[in-house]
């Protein structure tokens, strides 16, 4: 079973030029955790599932507590704290900066990476 969360923002301090660590700006991501079983399937209890407004905070405090250079980076942090703190097997990241600072018309620039618990 995978739980998604998608299209949320938030706003930090990340990237490698100056303005970016001084002005900030909007960043969102896309999130996939999946587990082999989860109960709350056949339960229909949130005690029985993860509850994805905890899993919100936690990608809220890693992205808006902290600055980092790259966005490979920050996916990381975000994984690595999803699967420190909930019971999943594997955790799907993407982070996108819609208005990234460079001289080109895009939607966004982004990083995407999958981790899995070690064995």
């Amino acid at each position: 079973m995978d739980i998604h969360i998608d299209g949320l923002q938030t706003y930090g301090y990340h990237g490698v030029l100056p303005e970016e660590k001084t002005l900030g700006q909007q960043f969102v991501f896309d999130l996939r955790l999946s587990m082999a079983d989860c109960a709350g399937v056949r339960t229909d209890a949130v005690d029985d599932t993860i509850d994805y407004t905890e899993v919100i905070d936690v990608v809220t405090e890693v992205a808006t507590c902290a600055s980092f250079d790259l966005l490979e980076k920050l996916a990381g942090s975000v994984a690595d704290s999803i699967l420190e703190r909930f019971p999943v097997d594997s955790v799907w990241v993407r982070v996108t900066k819609p208005h990234p600072p460079i001289p080109c018309a895009v939607r966004g620039v982004g990083v995407s990476l999958e981790v899995g618990r070690s064995q």
